[in-house]
C-alpha cells in the first residue's frame, strides 16, 4: 500500500486522499452558486438581499452545527457524524433539482448548511489528529487547496450552465458522493491498522515535539478569540468578491461567464497559495501575515474603484493569494492553541465557524454601512471591505509579536516567550 509521511511515521495515501476529499464540500454551501445570484434575482423578481439569502442563510445554519459537531465528533462518533452530515448535504442537493421557487431553494440550502456544518470540524480535525509538524502544515495547506479548488470548478461551471438551465447549476451539491465513497479509508480502524508509526514512538519521547508547546488556560482562550476574530473579519471582507461581483459586473454589462471567471480567479490563487504555503512562509518570513493582509486590502479597494473585467481578474487573483496563505496558517496555529490534541476538533469547530460567521454577515454589514454612509457607488462594498482589511493590518502591526500574527518559518509552534 502506498504511504505518505505523517511527520511521525507513515500514513496510507488513500487515507490522506479520503480525509482531503471531505474538504471538497466545506466551501460549497451558498458560495458555489454565487455566480447565479443576479440571474435568480431576475428569474424570481427578488430583491438583492433576498437573493443573497441563498448564500448567507446556509452559512448561518452551519455556525451552531459546526460548534456542536466539534463536541460530538469524538473518536467513537466521528465516522457516524461525518456520514450523517454528508448524507444530509447530498439529499438536500438532490432536492434543489426539483425546487421551483426561491423559498424552496433557500430552505434546501439551509439543510445543505446543516449537513456541511457537521462535516467542517472533522475536515481539519482529522489532519490535526493524524499528522504532525511539517506534514501537518503541508496537509492543512492541501486542505485549503482542495476546498478552494472545488469552488473554482463550481463557479466556472455555474457561471456557464446558468445561461442554459438554472436547475443544472445545483449539480455542484452532489459532490458529497466522493467523500462518502472514500469514507471506509478514513475510519480509525483502517488508519490504525495500516499506518506505520515512527520507531521512537514506543517511548515517551515519541510524542510530537510540539506537544509540550500547546497553549493552555486563559492564554489558550485569548489566542483562540483573536484567531476567530482575524478569520471572521478577513473572510467577511474577501467574500465580497463572491457576494457582489455578480451585481457589480451585471451593472457594467458583463456576463455571468465573466462573473464565474472573476470569482474563480480569487479561489484559484487561494488554492495555489495553500499548496505552497510552507515555501511561501519561508519567502515572506516573519512578515507573512502582514504582507498578505496588505495584498487583500489592495485587491479589494482596486475592485471597488474600477470597472474593468481585466482589472477585476487581476485584483481577485491578488486578494485570493493573500487570503490563501493566511487561511492554512490560521488552521495550523489552531492545533497549537488547543490545549490537547483531544480538544483539537472542538477548537477547529470554533475557528471554522468564524469562517461561516464572516460569510453570513457580508450582506447585512455592507447594507448597513452603505445606508449609514449614504454611499451610491456600485463598488462601495469592495472599497469598504478593503478598508476593513486595512484595519486588520494596523492591528497586526501593533501586535506583530503576538502568536496570532507572528510567523516563524519552519517552527509553527509558539515560542516560550509567546506562552509566558
Amino acid at each position: 500500500m502506498k504511504t505518505v509521511s505523517s511527520g511521525n511515521g507513515k500514513m496510507p495515501l488513500i487515507s490522506l486522499i479520503a480525509i482531503l476529499s471531505v474538504s471538497l464540500t466545506i466551501n460549497l454551501p451558498g458560495l458555489a452558486v454565487s455566480p447565479m445570484l443576479s440571474k435568480l434575482h431576475h428569474i424570481f423578481h427578488t430583491s438583492v438581499i433576498e437573493s443573497q439569502l441563498l448564500t448567507s442563510l446556509p452559512n448561518l445554519c452551519m455556525i451552531p452545527i459546526a460548534l456542536l459537531s466539534g463536541k460530538l465528533a469524538t473518536e467513537k462518533r466521528q465516522t457516524a457524524v461525518l456520514f450523517i452530515g454528508l448524507t444530509l448535504f447530498l439529499l438536500a442537493g438532490i432536492g434543489c433539482f426539483f425546487a421551483e421557487n426561491i423559498g424552496m431553494l433557500i430552505m434546501l440550502g439551509c439543510v445543505v448548511g446543516i449537513g456541511c456544518g457537521l462535516v467542517v470540524p472533522i475536515a481539519a480535525g482529522a489532519i490535526s489528529e493524524w499528522f504532525y509538524r511539517d506534514a501537518r502544515q503541508e496537509d492543512l495547506g492541501w486542505k485549503s487547496t482542495v476546498s478552494n479548488a472545488m469552488i473554482i470548478v463550481a463557479n466556472i461551471y455555474v457561471g456557464w450552465v446558468i445561461v442554459y438551465n438554472w436547475h443544472a447549476a445545483f449539480a455542484v451539491y452532489l459532490i458529497p458522493v466522493i467523500p462518502l465513497a472514500l469514507m471506509p479509508f478514513m475510519t480509525r480502524r483502517f488508519i490504525l491498522k495500516h499506518r506505520v508509526v515512527g520507531q521512537s514512538s514506543a517511548t515517551s519521547s515519541s510524542k510530537p515535539v510540539s506537544a509540550p508547546l500547546h497553549f493552555s488556560g486563559k492564554k489558550s482562550v485569548l489566542i483562540l478569540v483573536k484567531l476567530v476574530l482575524l478569520y471572521a473579519i478577513l473572510t467577511y471582507s474577501t467574500t465580497s468578491i463572491s457576494y457582489y461581483a455578480p451585481f457589480l459586473m451585471d451593472h457594467f454589462g458583463m456576463s455571468t461567464t465573466q462573473v464565474g471567471i472573476v470569482t474563480a480567479a480569487y479561489y484559484f490563487t487561494c488554492s495555489l497559495a495553500g499548496a505552497f504555503v510552507s515555501r511561501l512562509k519561508n519567502l515572506f518570513g516573519s512578515r507573512a501575515i502582514l504582507i498578505c493582509l496588505a495584498l487583500c486590502a489592495t485587491g479589494l479597494i482596486t475592485i471597488g474603484l474600477t470597472h474593468s473585467f481585466v482589472v477585476y481578474v487581476a485584483a481577485s487573483l491578488l486578494t485570493g493569494f493573500g487570503y490563501g496563505i493566511i487561511q492554512p496558517i490560521i488552521y495550523n496555529k489552531t492545533t497549537y492553541v488547543a490545549p490537547t490534541q483531544a480538544l483539537g476538533t472542538r477548537y477547529f469547530g470554533y475557528v471554522l465557524s468564524a469562517n461561516y460567521v464572516g460569510i453570513m454577515l457580508v450582506p447585512y454589514i455592507d447594507n448597513l454601512a452603505r445606508k449609514l454612509m449614504g454611499a451610491t457607488a456600485p463598488g462601495f462594498e469592495f472599497t469598504f471591505s478593503g478598508f476593513v482589511v486595512a484595519g486588520l493590518l494596523i492591528w497586526a502591526i501593533v501586535e506583530r509579536s503576538n502568536y496570532t500574527f507572528s510567523v516563524v518559518p519552519g517552527h509553527p509552534a509558539p515560542t516560550a516567550a509567546q506562552m509566558a
